[in-house]
């Protein structure tokens, strides 16, 4: 997957000049989708909005072991449901930690996550998600209109002038 000769293919890249011109367009851009995304996501989980964060924590803490791994199979690039053993996991602690709520609300909503299912854990203070995750938001396609959204705010900043396209160097 990875091309090891040089990469001359194109990037957007920020114009701290132009992004300094349209900070307060592209600032309200950004928070914009920032906002629509998040409460899209939240509804969709049906979760209120600090059981919305802890999950999306466990969520990202799952698939980061993955991401890291230089040895990603290709296989599990796309949606299908990631074994547990190329899952990673979190405490309630690191949680709380990374959050900065308390650890006994930590502790409560991750209670009710594992009784609807939502977040199990595989031993003692691992906690992940079950897999699957991507694949149900995927039934809807959300993950497609999140990308969108997202290059949408992108070729909004290049309109306004505070990204452009580069060659990197």
């Amino acid at each position: 997957m990875q091309n090891t000769s040089k990469d001359t293919r194109k990037r957007l890249i920020l114009d701290a000049e132009g992004f300094a011109e349209t900070e307060r367009l592209v600032s309200y851009e950004i928070g914009n989708a920032l906002l629509m995304l998040n409460l899209e996501l939240q509804k969709n989980f049906g979760l209120r909005a600090e059981e919305y964060q802890i999950f999306m924590l466990i969520v990202l803490s799952t698939v980061q072991r993955f991401v890291r791994n230089p040895g990603t199979e290709v296989t599990l690039l796309g949606r299908t449901a990631m074994p547990p053993e190329a899952s990673g996991s979190i405490s309630r602690r690191r949680i709380s930690e990374t959050l900065g709520i308390p650890f006994e609300t930590v502790r409560r909503t991750t209670a009710s996550l594992l009784a609807r299912n939502m977040i199990v854990e595989r031993r003692r203070g691992c906690l992940s998600t079950p897999g699957g995750t991507l694949s149900r938001l995927s039934e809807d396609a959300l993950p497609e209109r999140i990308a969108r959204r997202l290059l949408s705010v992108s070729n909004t900043m290049a309109r306004l002038g505070a990204a452009k396209l580069a060659v990197p160097e």
